[in-house]
C-alpha cells in the first residue's frame, strides 16, 4: 500500500484508536504525543498529514521591517504551498505568552485549505470559531483578537504540547491531540488498528452478554492478549 493510500485508511479512525495500534506494533511508549488538552475547533475534526513547521510570535511587535516580514510571510506561504500532499501545518507561538492573538481565523482558514493544507496545530490561539467551514485547528486557546502576530522562522523542528514535531513528519490528529506516525511502522498500520478493534469489539460485545463476570473477562482476556 502506498503511502497517499494509508493515509487515506489512518483518517478512517481517530487518534486514540492509532496510537493504540501503534503500541501493539512498537510497544508501550510517552514519546511521539502531545500532552495536556489542546482546543479543538470542532469536536469532530480529523486531520492526517506531513507537516511543514513555523514559528511566531503574538505578545509583542517584531523588531523586523516590513521588507523583512514579507520575507518571511512569502516564503512560508510557499513552502505551505509545496511539498507532499495533505500537509499540516504546526506552528509554535514562541512568545513570553503564547496566544495573546491569534493568526489562525476565518481568512487565514480560507487561505490554508486554498493552499492545500488538512489542517493545523498550534500551542497558540484561535478565533472566528463560527468561522473556519470546518478547517481544523487544534489549538493552545482562544482568543479574540491578532494581538502582534508574526511568523519568526519556517521549516525548523517545532515543539507545541510536549510534541517535537520536525518537517515532515507524518501526523495524525484529532480532537484527543497529536502524534507521530513513525515511518516504519507505517505499512503495518492497517492491519494492526483491524486487529485491535477486532479485539475490543469481542471484549464490548462478551460484556454486553447475559452472565457476563470476572471469570468470562478473565477467559476472553487470556484467549486475546
Amino acid at each position: 500500500m502506498d503511502t497517499d493510500a494509508i493515509i487515506a485508511t489512518l483518517r478512517r479512525y481517530d487518534t486514540p484508536t492509532v496510537w493504540n495500534a501503534l503500541t501493539k506494533l512498537r510497544g508501550h511508549s510517552i514519546e511521539g504525543l502531545t500532552l495536556g488538552r489542546p482546543i479543538a475547533s470542532d469536536p469532530t475534526m480529523r486531520m492526517v498529514g506531513h507537516a511543514v513547521t513555523a514559528r511566531m510570535t503574538s505578545d509583542h511587535p517584531a523588531p523586523l521591517t516590513q521588507a523583512e516580514k514579507d520575507h518571511i510571510r512569502f516564503g512560508y506561504y510557499r513552502m505551505v504551498n509545496s511539498g507532499p500532499a495533505q500537509r499540516i501545518v504546526v506552528m509554535e507561538d514562541v512568545g513570553e505568552r503564547p496566544g495573546l492573538g491569534s493568526i489562525w481565523g476565518e481568512v487565514h482558514a480560507a487561505i490554508h485549505r486554498g493552499l492545500g493544507c488538512a489542517g493545523v496545530i498550534t500551542n497558540g490561539a484561535v478565533r472566528d470559531l463560527d468561522a473556519l467551514d470546518g478547517f481544523p485547528i487544534l489549538a493552545g486557546s482562544v482568543c479574540l483578537g491578532n494581538g502582534f502576530t508574526q511568523i519568526r522562522s519556517i521549516g525548523e523542528p517545532v515543539t507545541v504540547f510536549g510534541l517535537t514535531v520536525h518537517p515532515g513528519d507524518l501526523i495524525h490528529a484529532d480532537r484527543h491531540g497529536a502524534m507521530i506516525v513513525p515511518p516504519d511502522h507505517l505499512d503495518a498500520l492497517p492491519d494492526a488498528i483491524e486487529a485491535l478493534l477486532a479485539t475490543e469489539q469481542a471484549m464490548i460485545r462478551a460484556a454486553r452478554l447475559p452472565g457476563f463476570d470476572a471469570e468470562a473477562l478473565i477467559s476472553l482476556w487470556q484467549k486475546t492478549h
